[in-house]
């Protein structure tokens, strides 16, 4: 699976900054919270989506970023706020392109190079 995902409709996206992409990446971080806001609600809640794409930052398709199989979202108290609490294990990742770069550049397309994930063997 690359490029452009066949049903954007189906996928969530989430950015992050990069102090919280360097803990994703680390292994560190396996859960991304999102406070349960109206914003946050309209896009998780009683929804249904196959993936999930955490990137680090805004732009375009030269940002680092994940694949997850989505395995939704529960609802968990931070303090005394509530978040929805999405689980992002390694062995979700569908495909990721981790860091940018100088030598994973295609020398074909001139685009950063992404790694694929085998699911089977997970």
């Amino acid at each position: 699976m690359s490029g452009k995902l066949k049903d954007d409709k189906a996928t969530l996206y989430l950015i992050v900054v990069k102090e919280v992409w360097d803990r994703i990446v680390e292994g560190n971080k396996v859960v991304e919270y999102r406070e349960v806001t109206d914003y946050w609600t309209k896009r998780i809640h009683n929804r249904h989506y196959d993936y999930l794409k955490i990137s680090n930052g805004y732009g375009n398709d030269t940002r680092p970023y994940r694949l997850y199989r989505y395995a939704g979202a529960t609802r968990v108290m931070k303090g005394d706020t509530q978040h929805y609490s999405i689980p992002i294990p390694e062995e979700f990742i569908v495909e990721s392109r981790d860091y940018i770069e100088d030598n994973t550049i295609c020398h074909y397309s001139g685009l950063p190079s992404t790694s694929s994930y085998d699911l089977q063997s997970k």
